[in-house]
């Protein structure tokens, strides 16, 4: 009798073990077959979605805002090596801001090159500096404005804040006051100069720690590689989408922007 129920016992451990194995089978099967739906329906719709944010930061047509945002420009420093003005002025580019000077000293090589063909192409042109954070801020004015070319109905001249490998971010209140400081500093001797706010170029980050709060009166020109301005930056007026842009007329890749409002309001970012 025993040894019939051990028997019986061994059968029913086999069975069980049998149809665990044949239950993970059809789990198995079923999970393959789970995600190779996911897959058909997944691959297609991450080809769309790519394919869409490589419109929208890659190029001015094509893309959610091009029928938006109707004023083009581009911005470039000497790290742009080939530009065909004439092109870009027939691909309708109405704009272009050109870095002049950066901290005290340094000049970009390719400005006066680059500010006079932009000119002989119709091309309206900005300037801009390069702020070195902490570093004297009315020398820094005064360093741009001997450098520059700023005639009447070029774009209003522009500071880049932003960081970098020489500005450094920090959480120290001292550095970041010290920053703030002479950030004013030059501002407002860029204002007293020219009589108009400078525009002031910055990212979301620095935008917070330094822009917010501190330059009112200022036109904002906000770099947001990944969506339309918003976080309640009610003052920009120039929106930096692409670091990669491809343009006829450029060689290699190019930083693009849409200036927010209409040709008409594009005016009042234009000198006396």
């Amino acid at each position: 009798m025993a040894k019939r129920q051990t028997r019986r016992s061994t059968t029913k451990k086999r069975t069980r073990k049998r149809k665990c194995r044949q239950w993970d089978k059809r789990r198995k099967t079923v999970a393959v077959v789970l995600a190779l739906l996911l897959l058909a329906v997944g691959i297609p719709f991450a080809i769309h979605f790519w394919k869409g944010r490589s419109n929208l930061f890659h190029a001015f047509d094509s893309n959610t805002f091009s029928n938006k945002y109707v004023v083009r420009g581009i911005d470039v420093s000497h790290h742009n090596t080939f530009i065909d003005w004439n092109r870009l002025r027939e691909g309708n580019i109405t704009f272009v801001y050109m870095k002049s000077t950066e901290g005290t000293s340094h000049r970009d090589r390719d400005y006066h090159k680059n500010y006079r063909l932009a000119k002989e192409a119709g091309l309206k042109v900005g300037t801009y500096h390069f702020y070195t954070f902490g570093m004297d801020g009315k020398r820094q004015a005064e360093h741009f404005i001997r450098t520059s070319k700023i005639h009447s109905q070029d774009l209003v001249p522009a500071i880049d804040v932003e960081h970098s490998r020489f500005n450094i971010f920090s959480r120290d209140r001292e550095t970041v006051r010290r920053t703030l400081h002479e950030l004013k500093r030059l501002e407002q001797a860029l204002f007293d100069h020219f009589e108009v706010h400078p525009v002031l170029y910055t990212n979301k980050e620095c935008y917070k720690i330094y822009i917010k709060d501190h330059f009112p009166k200022n036109p904002i020109w906000i770099c947001d590689l990944h969506a339309e301005p918003r976080d309640g930056i009610d003052n920009w007026v120039i929106w930096q989408f692409s670091h990669t842009g491809k343009i006829e007329g450029v060689e290699k890749e190019i930083d693009l922007n849409y200036y927010r409002y209409s040709f008409t309001e594009f005016r009042n970012l234009l000198m006396p």
